[in-house]
């Protein structure tokens, strides 16, 4: 695998594909990968040019470790496209597969899973869509430049962000599309307008993009274009701050909601169970942290058995400083696509572990994380006093374990040390009481 996703086995592939067209490439880039063993996934960004024309592609190098696994991806690989031309120029670049080593290329926007990204990628389909106007007429307000499409976010086969701009001849107006496999997108667009109406009890409290529609036929939600820009990870500015105190608010209306999560669960035994089967990954890479995790996992299960359930919620599912806009003071929360039911401290203890930097440059950014924490779980408590929290520790402490797994799977510089301070912190917190300021009226 390491092969096939080098940047030499990507440039000759690229130079095949591109041959004849007139099209070199200028650059080629490993943006980020993905390891969900036994399933491997790496984005490249590849830079072409001709004469002095120049084009961004995304390039997505898809592997398996296991047979059964490969199957899998080949037989899906092939329903979906794998017969037909590889054109990402002029056309669609589906995908290229080569089964004596597992792996297969293809470009956006093709996707196996969202098979109907290429049409929401596509300005004439989406000026009929979005305008309503009929072939002709869409194909002409296309060719005219006047519906531009950009990608705001493409993670293979689990979802993409598409930014639509429309020159309306008075202005122009700017919404934002999701594409997501299956009929997420439905699910999320439900979720959505659910908590619009229940944001609108708790005026102040929470606020995220308003849904505008779904096109079924696309598997494509709609939602208004939000200002601001997603808040970054210096624990030491003002957005974090903000961020913190906006996400106790949005999490406790959340709760309050009862939006339904339809058959989505997020339990804890499961999260332990996942754990499982990832501690003889570290042993063959890391082996402190393996047996640091085995030791955590056996000490969380035993806390797990000691503390009684708490509250089943509704719950945002991936809870982090990142998924807010800031824009003038304003927070707005964003990506509903993990929203699940859970027990209450489980979006309490993601937050928390996640506002804990990976690489902190300096003692006042770890200070200030857990000053931060401090605020976000006092300003809870204070709207919901008698939240079930007895499971808190357990909840932050597994999410630090998580970290520590998603770090052995990018195998990101420094990857090691990091990822046994998680554990070691992980540790910490499954043996500490909530701080003080957040324990009034503690149920259970």
């Amino acid at each position: 695998m390491e092969e096939a996703t080098s940047e030499a086995s990507i440039t000759t592939f690229l130079e095949g594909v591109l041959n004849g067209s007139g099209w070199q490439v200028d650059r080629v880039r490993q943006r980020t990968s993905r390891l969900d063993p036994p399933d491997y996934w790496a984005l490249f960004e590849v830079s072409i040019n001709k004469d002095e024309e120049e084009r961004q592609l995304r390039m997505v190098a898809r592997g398996a470790f296991e047979h059964d696994a490969w199957e899998r991806v080949r037989s899906r690989l092939e329903r979906r496209g794998g017969n037909r031309e590889c054109d990402p120029i002029d056309g669609v670049g589906y995908p290229r597969i080569f089964p004596e080593s597992w792996h297969a290329y293809w470009f956006y926007p093709f996707d196996p899973a969202m098979p109907n990204l290429p049409s929401a990628a596509d300005p004439a389909t989406m000026a009929g869509v979005l305008l309503g106007l009929d072939a002709e007429a869409a194909q002409a307000f296309a060719a005219a430049g006047r519906l531009n499409i950009e990608r705001v976010r493409y993670l293979p086969e689990v979802g993409a962000i598409l930014r639509y701009t429309i020159d309306t001849g008075a202005g122009s107006i700017t919404i934002y599309g999701k594409v997501q496999p299956g009929d997420r997108g439905l699910r999320t667009y439900r979720i959505v307008d659910g908590l619009w109406e229940a944001a609108k009890k708790y005026e102040g409290l929470l606020y995220l993009p308003r849904p505008l529609a779904f096109i079924d036929e696309l598997g494509l939600l709609l939602e208004e274009s939000i200002p601001g820009k997603p808040v970054g990870g210096n624990r030491l500015s003002t957005e974090f701050g903000l961020a913190a105190y906006a996400a106790a608010e949005a999490v406790a209306v959340i709760h309050e909601s009862g939006v339904a999560a339809g058959d989505e669960v997020l339990r804890i035994e499961d999260e332990l169970s996942r754990l499982d089967r990832v501690t003889e990954q570290f042993a063959k890479v890391h082996p402190n942290a393996h047996f640091l995790l085995n030791d955590l996992i056996t000490h969380m299960r035993a806390h797990v058995a000691a503390a009684e359930q708490e509250e089943w919620l509704p719950t945002h599912g991936d809870l982090k400083y990142d998924q807010f806009i800031h824009h003038n003071g304003k927070l707005t929360l964003l990506d509903f696509d993990y929203f699940s039911l859970a027990e209450t401290s489980y979006d309490l203890g993601k937050y928390c572990a996640y506002m804990i930097p990976t690489a902190p440059r300096n003692w006042e950014e770890s200070m200030a994380a857990e000053e931060m924490r401090i605020m976000f779980l006092q300003r809870y408590r204070e709207l919901r006093p008698h939240a079930t929290l007895q499971r808190f520790a357990i909840y932050e402490a597994l999410q630090l374990a998580l970290r520590a797994m998603a770090l052995m799977w990018s195998q990101t510089s420094g990857w090691q040390k990091a990822s046994e301070t998680f554990l070691v912190m992980a540790f910490e917190r499954l043996k500490s009481r909530l701080p003080e300021a957040a324990q009034s009226e503690l149920v259970g």
